[in-house]
């Protein structure tokens, strides 16, 4: 099974994608599942979460993250009643909404993942905001909590301080394995194209001549999302 760990469905100023170019792009590459999320950014999410939760709602091959803003009045509440309704996970983006992660305005939205089981998702970047350091010092506050944030040199170096840490894997970091000089678990790497920010084509075949065994391509490509998130 192949699974892409972050596609965006919706518009937004950023970018715009809908489920009829996802799916389409999904049966090309030969991808069986995607994991769907409302684009940056914000601040409001409600209308894009929604159109989020109707394309999901009658297929297994799309599975659906909230995004959340915890600046947003009941945001909270909001959280609790997506993750009972159906969402997998939760996704916060300080570098796109302008706030700092680690403090209490995010806790209560981490607090009600963890109640319910459900991964988080962190957009982090080198911007004062969520630089990957500080993501891996709040992710070793929430040990119960499954994380998962972008790829960097430096994400890889911050992430081996913490076990509940994951990666995506986009860009794809096709030299580091071609030279076996991926310093990071494979067991914490998720295949991700970000699409449409990213390409599906292009992340696809940077995995396949990477190099990886057919272990570790398993594992990248599916099984380590698996253990994460219900799908």
């Amino acid at each position: 099974m192949i699974i892409d760990e972050q596609i965006f469905l919706g518009k937004s100023s950023y970018m715009e994608q809908t489920k009829e170019t996802i799916i389409a792009n999904m049966e090309k590459q030969g991808i069986d599942t995607s994991i769907v999320v409302a684009p940056p950014p914000g601040p409001y999410y409600d209308k894009a979460n929604q159109t989020v939760a109707e394309a999901t709602k009658n297929t297994k091959r799309l599975i659906p993250l909230y995004h959340a803003n915890p600046f947003i009045e009941d945001v909270v509440e909001k959280v609790d009643v997506a993750l009972r309704d159906g969402f997998k996970g939760v996704k916060i983006s300080p570098t796109h909404d302008g706030y700092g992660i680690g403090g209490p305005l995010t806790d209560p939205v981490i607090e009600k993942a963890r109640e319910h089981g459900a991964p988080v998702y962190i957009h982090s970047g080198d911007s004062i905001f969520c630089p990957p350091e500080n993501v891996a010092r709040y992710v070793a506050k929430h040990p119960d909590v499954n994380f998962v944030t972008n790829m960097t040199h430096r994400a890889t170096d911050a992430a081996m301080t913490v076990d509940n840490l994951y990666l995506m894997t986009y860009s794809f970091p096709v030299l580091s394995f071609q030279r076996k000089q991926m310093n990071f678990p494979v067991d914490r790497l998720i295949f991700t194209s970000d699409a449409p920010l990213g390409s599906l084509e292009v992340e696809i075949r940077a995995a396949a001549i990477s190099k990886l065994g057919s272990s570790d391509y398993e594992k990248i490509m599916g099984e380590n999302l698996l253990k994460i998130i219900e799908a």
